[in-house]
């Protein structure tokens, strides 16, 4: 178990009982290329129907890890999810960022890097040229690394084995309870992902992993 830290930084002022942010990370970026429009929009609705019930505002994907998207490929992700309705990419052609606005009011952010070392560099490099004059801080690199969310993850559940952290997740996985689902991108359902937000509601937060 991971030893609680001695502060936490955050967005916002988060009551430790709600899910107001969700991540979740499974499959790779080829698994998600692989998804026409059909499979995506009921991966999406099976994935919004299992936190529906936490009132959760903001639900981020992530891969597992895996090889990144050619630019080529990312065009054709792009045309899958074209077709879910309120989406645009608010990142650009090399590093995309789709955000979907559900009906419900729910937020959905897919990013389909899986190295979460490189997005995290690439963030503070961008921080560093904005040259403001202002030194960095937690609160400067937590709203640049989680935009458009405007707060922490209250949850990451982690499609894979409890031995194995992803690829694509640095900041993401230190301050938020972690859930570990043994399933593969291609077969979670709204149950799964039910039965992770039940572990996290019945626990009082504690910083380590818990397994499903």
């Amino acid at each position: 178990m991971s030893p609680k830290p001695t502060s936490r930084p955050s967005l916002d002022d988060r009551d430790d009982a709600e899910l107001g942010h969700v991540v979740v990370a499974g499959g790779t970026p080829h698994e998600w290329l692989a998804f026409d429009a059909v499979q995506w929009r009921d991966r999406v609705d099976a994935l919004a129907a299992g936190v529906a019930r936490a009132g959760t505002r903001w639900l981020t994907l992530y891969p597992f890890g895996g090889e990144s998207l050619s630019l080529s490929e990312t065009r054709n992700m792009d045309e899958s999810l074209s077709s879910l309705g309120k989406i645009k990419n608010i990142g650009d052609g090399q590093h995309p960022r789709w955000v979907l606005e559900a009906d419900d009011g729910l937020s959905i952010c897919i990013e389909p890097d899986p190295d979460g070392h490189n997005r995290f560099a690439r963030v503070l490099n961008a921080l560093r040229t904005k040259d403001s004059g202002e030194p960095l801080n937690d609160a400067a690199i937590a709203t640049a690394v989680l935009a458009p969310s405007p707060r922490e993850p209250d949850l990451v559940v982690i499609l894979g084995p409890p031995t194995r952290l992803p690829t694509s997740l640095v900041w993401e996985l230190a301050y938020s309870e972690l859930v570990f689902l043994d399933l593969g991108w291609t077969n979670v359902s709204a149950a799964d992902l039910e039965l992770a937000v039940d572990d996290f509601t019945r626990r009082n937060r504690r910083f380590g992993g818990l397994d499903s």
